[in-house]
């Protein structure tokens, strides 16, 4: 597992991250998978590197020497060797070979820094301009609007990005962390609109209403109308599975398997207009989603409870309301000091 990269700019001169970008592989799928893991920085670290990366012609330019022209080559271009400032009265001039060692330390030192800036500088021109990133905090929801008139509502604790401008005639992409419901509008060009889960799994759409929670290595599409089709990229076909509404895929990303049963959509779509639905849920699942959603620990007295069955409606943003009702449906106590909730 690599540990040396801690920045954008480290993945961008990783001569494995550039392969994978232009040829990716079950194998090199599963490695930057597993580096990403659950960590919310390493997985935006590698969104926005991807997005610089991806507008790199590859045809034209081999990973080796797109690390070049992104920071050699243009580092050289930025030095004139033939130009020296003379020295300031208070300094002794040195020796024809001190001086070619001093100048060449300065150089190589100039090199590091201009590579740093010309670095920064795409990084920050390219995702300023062309990505566009929402983020929830726990509990909170959020509606967008993107650029082709979909709406997508955010729920809490999720992050959604996007290209801030979508051609005529090309895919609509967007990457989910999170949850989120999506209203997407059909184009007259039947412009294909692509949910990206993880590296090799995403939602392919032209115009529906589905649900998509992406987190801690699942993800769950369910389909309220119209058809989506389910693309997960193995080393040497792809797998297409297609749903139709009423429908609940599940995708385990470690395993590879992809599970497909019939749901009722509002028991997992509901959220969306401030209610959960609990329909034989088990607290198993609520324990997973007051965590995940509202950023509490929750600690249950005994394992056992786990399993139990509930059934009935909440109201979602509201907290407090939520762990009422949830103890009214329980016939447990449930109490709460901070963000740790106790279920006994």
């Amino acid at each position: 597992m690599k540990s040396g990269i801690h920045s954008v700019y480290d993945l961008l001169v990783d001569i494995s991250f550039l392969d994978w970008v232009k040829s990716p592989t079950k194998e090199t799928n599963r490695f930057w998978e597993e580096w990403q893991g659950d960590s919310p920085e390493r997985k935006l670290m590698l969104l926005e590197a991807k997005a610089i990366a991806n507008g790199i012609d590859f045809k034209k330019t081999s990973p080796e020497n797109i690390r070049k022209e992104l920071i050699f080559k243009r580092i050289q271009d930025s030095i004139h060797e033939d130009k020296e400032e003379p020295a300031p009265e208070n300094i002794k001039i040195k020796s024809n070979l001190e001086k070619g060692v001093a100048k060449n330390s300065w150089l190589k030192w100039a090199a590091v820094f201009i590579g740093i800036l010309v670095m920064s500088g795409i990084y920050f021109f390219v995702l300023n301009e062309s990505m566009i990133t929402h983020r929830t905090a726990y509990g909170e929801t959020k509606s967008i609007l993107l650029p082709d008139g979909s709406e997508v509502k955010l729920n809490g604790n999720s992050s959604l990005s996007y290209s801030n401008s979508w051609e005529i005639g090309e895919e609509r992409d967007v990457w989910l962390e999170g949850e989120a419901y999506f209203t997407v509008k059909h184009l007259g060009g039947h412009e294909k609109f692509i949910v990206h889960a993880t590296t090799d799994f995403n939602v392919e759409v032209l115009g529906t209403e589905f649900n998509v929670l992406n987190r801690k290595g699942k993800t769950k599409v369910v389909l309220s109308s119209g058809k989506v089709m389910l693309n997960l990229q193995k080393e040497s076909s792809e797998e297409r599975l297609q749903m139709a509404p009423g429908e609940m895929a599940e995708y385990l990303h470690h395993e590879k398997i992809i599970t497909k049963k019939e749901v009722d959509p509002q028991v997992y779509t509901s959220w969306r207009n401030n209610r959960l639905l609990f329909e034989d849920t088990s607290l198993r699942e609520i324990k997973t989603i007051l965590e995940s959603t509202y950023g509490l620990k929750v600690m249950v007295a005994d394992s056992k409870l786990l399993e139990k069955r509930v059934y009935g409606s909440a109201p979602s943003n509201d907290v407090t309301l939520l762990l009422e009702g949830l103890e009214r449906s329980l016939g447990n106590e449930i109490s709460i000091e901070g963000k740790l909730v106790t279920i006994k």
